[in-house]
């Protein structure tokens, strides 16, 4: 690590942990959701108006009748009406960062900027060799592994369920480290029920925008369905037609999708907080793996020659966080810290990573940042 690195990371826009806290954690359980390829615009800013200019030129699109759906005057307006129950429930109980608005940021630094390189960055502690978009293992430890480890949790207590099968290969340095369903896998026998099993055999039948990736709502279900059923410790739902809409060009339905998976983030925490062993004892961790490009032009794109690419956002919901809401502190963190996060808020040292894991973001302090701090990426 450089010394410019190390200066950057005292400037974070929260704080870094230390690695005995002075209190007990209420926390038992995280669970982390991730949102392929959104960006902070929409998050922070709701519907943007550039984009949706563009939209409107193109041959196929509904962009009039979304403009109705999530009016506002103000980007705080904008964004409730997308996504309201992040906004009005969720936030106000937790930490919520990257509004480029306030000088505040949580920035990618591996070069490639787009998923495998990201969710690898993200599990491992920081940013690796990772050349391409691909669906391979890594040699790296990962945050889910050493959980598992540290807390000698059986097989299905820790569990990744996404809509594509990269995830599950970012998620783990090895096979069958964990409990792991992919883009059309059936949760294992040894802990399916009949409704896992409805679901996988639906998500196999239903035919997603690209065939790499499976229906986002039926994942969700299974996710849901196996945290009711067997109750893990440590969760991880990847959800990816995000970035299948941003893709496709189609920001009409990128935008209806935010919409409607925001009732599923408040569908979860319901759940979280009406469920004897999570409630009041579960940290809901929610991200993404990368931005994307700022004008009508580029927005459905993400890499390197890309503005935007790098800028992603992080919000932190449990009961060892203050109820803070948006950060508008200038600062920046970085995507590498959410496997410290992760294990910081499951009781453990983030060191088991190695020695160039990022420290966790944490609510102990909010230093700030010098006049010149900007990402690099190494």
């Amino acid at each position: 690590m450089t010394g410019r690195m190390a200066l950057q990371i005292t400037f974070l826009s929260l704080l870094l942990a230390a690695p005995l806290q002075a209190e007990p954690l209420q926390t038992r359980n995280v669970i982390l959701l991730t949102l392929d390829g959104v960006r902070s615009q929409e998050i922070f800013g709701g519907l943007d108006e550039t984009i949706a200019v563009h939209d409107a030129k193109q041959v196929y699109s509904e962009i009039g009748d979304v403009r109705s759906r999530y009016p506002g005057s103000t980007a705080e307006q904008r964004r409730a009406a997308l996504m309201p129950n992040f906004w009005n429930k969720l936030a106000p109980q937790g930490q919520v960062f990257g509004n480029a608005a306030y000088d505040n940021h949580v920035k990618v630094q591996n070069r490639v900027l787009s998923s495998t390189p990201g969710y690898v960055e993200m599990m491992t502690g920081g940013p690796k060799v990772v050349s391409a978009n691909e669906e391979r293992r890594y040699p790296w430890l990962t945050a889910m592994e050493v959980a598992k480890r540290q807390l000698g949790l059986d097989y299905h207590q820790v569990a990744q369920v996404g809509s594509w099968s990269g995830y599950s290969l970012a998620a783990a340095s090895r096979d069958d480290a964990f409990l792991t369903v992919g883009t059309f896998d059936s949760v294992p026998a040894s802990w399916t029920t009949p409704e896992l099993d409805d679901l996988a055999a639906l998500r196999r039948e239903v035919m997603g925008l690209w065939s790499e990736g499976s229906d986002d709502m039926l994942s969700f279900r299974m996710a849901h369905a196996y945290l009711k059923a067997q109750q893990p410790r440590v969760l991880w739902i990847a959800l990816v037609n995000s970035d299948d809409w941003a893709h496709a060009d189609r920001y009409d339905r990128y935008l209806d999708y935010l919409h409607r998976v925001d009732s599923l983030i408040d569908e979860l925490w319901q759940t979280v907080q009406t469920t004897e062993a999570y409630r009041d004892k579960t940290t809901l961790i929610i991200t993404t793996d990368h931005g994307r490009g700022l004008q009508g032009s580029d927005w459905s794109e993400h890499d390197i020659s890309i503005p935007g690419s790098e800028a992603i956002w992080l919000a932190v919901i449990g009961p060892d966080t203050p109820n803070t809401g948006e950060a508008t502190t200038a600062g920046t963190a970085y995507q590498g810290q959410v496997a410290a996060t992760l294990l910081h808020y499951l009781g453990v040292d983030y060191r088991q990573l190695g020695e160039q894991a990022l420290p966790p973001v944490t609510p102990a302090n909010q230093p700030t940042p010098g006049p010149n701090d900007q990402t690099k990426h190494r």
